[in-house]
């Protein structure tokens, strides 16, 4: 059976002693600087841990509910870059709280990736292009914090490259070195297996990974 993509994507006192102190409130920066941390992020890692090690089943109904919960841990991670850069004033605390983010998003993608080929597995352009695509973009978002950080890896990379570079192996997706990683090369991976995909019989699934 081959579940069209667009399916898959569903759902994230204090006591004191004594009198009281006069309460002041925190300034915008004050709240800025306690928010500018990792919390959020391990949050997420957790989650993904848990959900390395614990096989979703087999129908069809716990794959979309675990690609699901997966794509929700995505969005997170999307949403919290965001805020971050819009919160964090040092340089050094973004770069390493971006790092963070794109080895989470990788791993997501690594873990749908293995979802999707499940989920299409009635069409072999299917099993392996979604996949395909999805740790191209998994790739990407590794090599662009390298790239950004000229040609460094950061150690939280260690754990989630071979997970990537894994999968790509199993379905043929030569994944290029760092600095020949850009959104062109996704974006030609991203054609070619579309127009595969495409030549599956109805019903076909959704092209996007996403």
């Amino acid at each position: 059976m081959i579940v069209p993509l667009r399916v898959l994507a569903f759902t994230l006192a204090a006591l004191s002693v004594g009198p009281a102190a006069p309460v002041r409130a925190a300034t915008p920066v004050e709240v800025a600087a306690n928010r500018c941390n990792s919390q959020t992020i391990d949050d997420a890692s957790s989650r993904l841990r848990d959900y390395d090690r614990h096989a979703p089943g087999r129908n069809p109904g716990q794959l979309l509910q675990r690609y699901g919960a997966i794509a929700e841990v995505l969005g997170v991670l999307n949403e919290e870059h965001e805020i971050l850069d819009s919160i964090c004033a040092s340089d050094s605390q973004r770069t390493s709280l971006f790092a963070q983010i794109a080895a989470f998003s990788a791993w997501s993608l690594a873990l749908e990736s293995d979802i999707t080929a499940k989920l299409s597995a009635s069409c072999t352009a299917a099993a392996t292009g979604l996949p395909t695509m999805m740790l191209a973009d998994a790739w990407l978002a590794l090599a662009n914090v390298v790239n950004a950080d000229g040609g460094t890896v950061p150690p939280v990379f260690t754990d989630v490259i071979p997970k990537v570079q894994t999968r790509a192996q199993a379905v043929g997706l030569t994944l290029p070195a760092w600095p020949d990683t850009s959104a062109y090369w996704r974006d030609q991976i991203s054609a070619k297996e579309k127009a595969a995909i495409a030549t599956c019989p109805s019903p076909s699934p959704s092209p996007s990974p996403k």
